[in-house]
């Protein structure tokens, strides 16, 4: 039982946040509840904020209210591994790529699997897809090895290769091909492939394709060559109640080995999505309502060429159509603004422009200003959420566990404290008070308890 049962004239749909700072009033809300109640236009939402401020505990309870409806919330990312306790006590599934999981980035199985079932024409627009999928991962990959864009023939000769390995994969029903078939394909080209690039002969297409094979040779054998190589260990499941990719062994890697498996994970998370609504379309399968979940994304899209954020731009503006929602977590406007590119700082700004709704816990005034650019903050909720971010004085601030007697730094004043921000209606700020256990399953500073 939610205790907060004054009226107002508060949002009072979807999932319970807390009372209104100011009135004490219930507020409720996520963005899948106001985007089918009319009140924005995209089932969006990015959550702002310093450390330690509760943004994570945030996109927890929005997590759990949107999983009481069945809305099957996916983390497609957890550097973390802060909401795999969640996850599991959901009865979800939590896949933990790099650390002996294999992800087969040929394997496109869920829509290969969707065009089987569909069949016709409709089936191998899907097929093709599939192998347009297959080839965005391969080219993205070799940017990365590279730093510097595949040429246009070079895609084209890949898409080839992969196409067919695709079609005898369906035609066979062998095991998906895997990244070294592609290697020896293209080493051992057939007389078609050797054409497509104008070729006068295969003496002539080694050649032309030696920087190709050297930049595949060089992924095989990098660091991510043993877990990109092998067939996918487990597949994302919708069916289940929540799915965490768990990345956390991934965190202090360098940031060209981050991006290239955040990059592979979104491409398993969203094709599978979309090979849901593929079937779903021929009527095949249920409508699956999902809420993906991008926290600390910024890390694996600061590094050029890897496309990371054209892909988070797409994300954010096909949403609507592919019954998505999404929940973007990070810092300040800062980390959309540190990327590779102008281009790039002015698509990453586009995400929180496109959000239905803003969520900042405490920042900086200056964090702020700029995010009043975004969504506009008065002076007043400007105060109020800096003053959020600094505890008063300097004495000490600790709490003792009265069951173990262990005593551990107590939360900021702020922990909790947020301010939800509508389209140009005025800031409400929401006192958060969680559960124990919320407390018990999303413990962040379960490092610093001490005798």
């Amino acid at each position: 039982m939610w205790p907060f049962a004054a009226a107002s004239a508060r949002p009072n749909i979807g999932t319970p946040l807390g009372p209104d700072m100011e009135t004490g009033a219930t507020v409720c809300g996520d963005a899948f509840a106001y985007f089918q109640a009319g009140l924005i236009s995209s089932a969006s939402m990015s959550v702002y904020g310093l450390n330690g401020l509760g943004k994570s505990s945030f996109v927890v309870r929005q997590m759990l209210g949107l999983a009481d409806r069945g809305i099957v919330n996916v983390v497609a990312g957890d550097l973390k591994g802060e909401y795999t306790p969640i996850v599991r006590a959901l009865g979800g599934q939590v896949l933990n790529f790099g650390s002996g999981q294999h992800l087969n980035i040929l394997d496109q199985g869920a829509m290969l699997e969707a065009a089987r079932r569909i069949g016709g024409e409709r089936g191998e627009a899907h097929q093709a897809l599939a192998v347009d999928r297959a080839l965005d991962m391969v080219v993205t990959l070799i940017q990365i090895v590279r730093r510097r864009s595949v040429e246009d023939w070079e895609r084209g000769l890949l898409r080839r290769a992969i196409a067919l390995m695709i079609d005898d994969h369906q035609r066979t029903k062998a095991p998906p091909p895997v990244l070294p078939d592609l290697v020896k394909l293209l080493q051992n080209p057939t007389r078609g492939l050797v054409t497509s690039i104008l070729a006068d002969d295969e003496k002539d297409y080694w050649r032309e394709t030696k920087d190709l094979n050297r930049s595949l040779q060089a992924l095989l054998e990098g660091p991510l060559g043993t877990m990109l190589s092998g067939q996918t260990s487990e597949r994302v499941r919708l069916d289940s109640p929540a799915v965490n990719v768990d990345l956390q062994v991934m965190q202090k890697k360098p940031d060209d080995e981050l991006a290239a498996v955040m990059l592979a994970c979104w491409s398993e998370v969203f094709s599978t999505i979309e090979a849901a609504n593929a079937l779903t379309d021929a009527g095949l399968l249920a409508q699956i309502y999902v809420n993906t979940v991008m926290d600390e994304m910024w890390r694996g899209m600061r590094l050029p060429g890897a496309n990371l954020v054209d892909k988070a731009d797409r994300i954010t503006r096909l949403q609507r159509n592919d019954a998505q929602g999404n929940i973007f977590v990070t810092h300040s406007l800062k980390d959309h603004s540190s990327l590779g590119s102008e281009a790039d700082n002015m698509k990453a700004r586009g995400f929180a422009e496109r959000s239905g709704i803003i969520v900042t816990a405490g920042l900086a005034v200056p964090d702020l200003r700029e995010l009043s650019e975004v969504k506009r903050m008065s002076e007043k909720e400007i105060r109020t959420v800096s003053g959020w971010s600094t505890p008063a004085g300097w004495q000490a601030r600790m709490v003792v566990d009265p069951e173990t007697g262990l005593s551990r730094p107590a939360p900021p004043p702020g922990a909790g404290k947020v301010l939800l921000k509508v389209g140009e209606r005025a800031g409400i700020p929401v006192q958060m008070q969680l559960t124990q256990l919320e407390k018990e399953l999303h413990d962040t500073n379960s490092r610093w308890v001490a005798a």
